[in-house]
């Protein structure tokens, strides 16, 4: 079945144009017609003869022009709605310029006014760029999500991360495999797009910060859900009754009791007391609670005559706490859950698994990068910021626990913040450029929000190696089911040259089939032969894994697939005059630089931000400024209470000497202003 056909600009200007053509020929051809000399045609017609004729007005001439143009405009504009015959074996074909454009990929332009009034035109980069076509890049606008199948080496950091990072105007976050695309683009979007810049590398020293308990509020209404909501991150059930499900159930438990316990501790003016008087150290991080649940080293008198013993576990010092009153109820039945475990070889699997995703959090690095936090995920839609998860590939098995936790709790704040049309501050999308998307592992909280994450500005832009990567059984992979949902809803999809026969075969069938002609010729005295339509792939497995390295396919929703080019940035001007912007050395270089020109601008960290230096010593100062800060919201809130007091005994005041029998013989307000102005003097 034919679909609808729509005729875009382009196409109206070409018909318009034959038809023009058409016309002035027939109109010769019409007025001899008209004139009964059809005869005389061969012999006096000339390719001047309709231009002569109207000038000098020629008998019938105007007649025949009218007719010339009705015949030749409706044949002209006819013809593309006619229907075709339709192929027996597929018509799959790959998109052209018109097809394209109808795609709405192209590059647009926005008209706007300058200081003076003055109109001009200025590029719309609101999309992701996700190739060339006829030396044009290809920009998906919108709010959908891109997905790229690539494998390595195949040219996915030049060819999509680092473009989109030096053209992509709102907030991003990217995970920065090797930290390539901070030392190439961070400047530039520091310097020239005017973006906040961070890096998050918690295996090295030189990081931003970023706390994941900084995210939830233990004074707020809410705070019950943000710790379920956190510890599901790290103690996810799987809801098969199974024995790892029973032991996390215990650990989430106590986690959630430490919480409570140390936010007792730093957040009330008994607990701050009580540090200060045994000269503890606490802090509301993830290593604080791990070291929580490992006790608080302290000595207690135990006897009128000052004896003293050592808390040092746990066990001791949550009774301890308990007997000085300073457990509240919340912390009580989370832990008491924790402890009532009557088999000490339960109470010992319970606690593996409360310490297993934790453990991490003990290393100096680690501990230093999530002790506070120099960004926050709320302000990524209200301005405009850039966050580089810098994670070299020797630490990529390790750090699979800390991008799982960033990436979950990032979605979870965002949408906790609101849909963008009722929340005002929300002006700015965000993207979300994930390459080697299951370094992280299966996030359950991206594969449960994909289907609606777009409404809340966050869009998708994930690189994955091969199918198999994506499908591989959870928690490593998406599985079968849940990673075919999930490129579902990736409308458009990007395709390298595949190295495995499956994903080729895949990707031949995505493609579809075409109709061909079958030629067949008999060899003998006889001849003769036949002619006859087969099928075939649009691209075969074996062209598909042949294919050019500057080559990729796009597939986009109710569109043809293209044959595009990958929008490398080293040979395009447009992307290294970016690089000038903000290298001196790049600048002095007429042209394009060479690759050996880039690198060295590289090296010498022309194209990077700087980034702070964590250590111990900031470490304690944080806490101990953490400490003061929260004692002195204590008094400032008990100030508080104690004005509110005071005016409360002033209203008991008022109220006894208040004469309710002169009020009721009061008419009017006029009356009651006369009796205050009385009582005033």
């Amino acid at each position: 079945m034919n679909s609808k056909t729509e005729l875009n600009k382009a196409q109206i200007i070409v018909l318009v144009i034959v038809a023009l053509i058409l016309t002035y020929f027939l109109t010769g051809v019409l007025t001899f017609a008209l004139n009964h000399a059809i005869k005389l045609l061969k012999a006096k017609w000339s390719i001047d003869f309709t231009f002569v004729a109207l000038i000098q007005g020629y008998p019938q001439v105007y007649k025949a022009l009218g007719m010339s143009a009705l015949l030749s405009f409706g044949f002209v504009f006819i013809i593309p709605y006619i229907p075709k015959k339709e192929k027996l074996h597929g018509d799959a074909k790959f998109a052209n310029s018109a097809d394209i454009r109808k795609l709405g990929l192209y590059p647009k332009y926005n008209t706007i006014k300058d200081e003076k009034g003055k109109k001009k035109k200025i590029l719309d980069k609101n999309g992701i760029i996700i190739g060339k076509h006829n030396g044009r890049l290809l920009r998906f606008g919108g709010q959908q999500f891109v997905a790229l199948g690539a494998p390595t080496r195949s040219g996915k950091g030049v060819g999509i991360v680092i473009p989109n990072l030096l053209d992509y105007p709102n907030s991003c976050v990217v995970q920065d495999i090797k930290q390539e695309c901070f030392e190439f683009t961070s400047k530039y979007r520091q310097d020239i797009m005017g973006q906040e810049v961070f890096l998050f590398n918690p295996f090295s020293k030189q990081t931003h910060r970023y706390n994941p308990l900084y995210y939830i509020n233990m004074d707020g209404d809410n705070a019950d859900a943000e710790l379920v909501n956190f510890a599901n991150i790290l103690y996810p059930l799987k809801g098969d009754g199974s024995v790892t499900d029973y032991f996390n159930g215990k650990a989430k438990d106590l986690f959630i009791g430490l919480c409570y316990l140390m936010h007792d501790l730093l957040g009330t003016r008994k607990g701050i007391a009580f540090l200060e008087e045994y000269e503890l150290e606490c802090s509301w991080s993830l290593y604080g609670i791990l070291s929580l649940s490992q006790g608080l080293n302290f000595e207690i008198e135990k006897t009128a005559e000052g004896d003293a013993k050592l808390v040092e576990n746990f066990a001791d010092t949550y009774q301890t706490l308990l007997g000085m009153k300073m457990v509240c109820k919340k912390a009580k039945e989370q832990i008491d859950s924790f402890f009532n475990i009557k088999s000490e070889n339960e109470q010992s699997s319970a606690m593996g698994s409360f310490i297993s995703p934790l453990s991490q959090f003990k290393a100096d690095n680690m501990k230093l990068a999530t002790s506070a936090n120099d960004f926050d995920f709320r302000d990524l839609r209200r301005k405009k910021m850039t966050i580089y998860i810098g994670i070299t590939p020797d630490n990529l098995t390790s750090a699979k626990q800390i991008l799982n936790i960033f990436w979950q709790q990032l979605i979870l704040v965002n949408v906790a913040q609101g849909l963008p049309q009722s929340n005002k501050e929300l002006k700015h999308p965000c993207l979300l450029l994930m390459d080697e998307f299951t370094a992280s592992g299966y996030l359950p909280t991206y594969s449960s929000a994909i289907s609606f994450m777009a409404g809340y500005d966050l869009r998708s832009l994930i690189i994955y190696q091969a199918n198999s990567q994506l499908m591989n059984n959870k928690p490593e992979g998406y599985g079968q089911m849940e990673g075919e949902t999930l490129l579902t809803n990736h409308a458009c999809q990007i395709f390298y040259a595949p190295r495995l026969d499956k994903d080729a075969t895949a990707l031949s069938k995505m493609l579809g089939n075409k109709t061909v002609d079958n030629i067949s010729r008999n060899i003998g005295s006889g001849g003769g032969g036949s002619k006859s339509q087969t099928s075939r792939a649009l691209m075969l497995e074996q062209e598909l894994r042949s294919m050019d390295f500057t080559k990729e396919i796009i597939t986009i929703d109710n569109g043809r697939p293209i044959l595009a080019n990958k929008a490398f940035y080293y040979n395009d001007r447009y992307f290294m005059d970016k690089f000038k912007e903000v290298s001196p050395s790049l600048k002095a270089v007429k042209g394009i630089p060479n690759r050996k020109q880039l690198e060295s601008a590289i090296q010498s960290g022309e194209t990077k931000t700087n980034i702070p230096i964590q250590n111990e010593e900031t470490l304690r100062a944080y806490i101990k400024e953490q400490i003061k800060l929260n004692f002195q919201n204590l008094k400032d809130k008990a100030n508080k209470f104690n004005e509110i007091d005071e005016m409360l005994k002033n209203i008991d005041n008022d109220l006894q000497e208040f004469d309710e029998s002169a009020y009721e013989k009061l008419e009017d307000n006029y009356a009651i202003d006369t009796i205050v102005e009385k009582d005033e003097k």
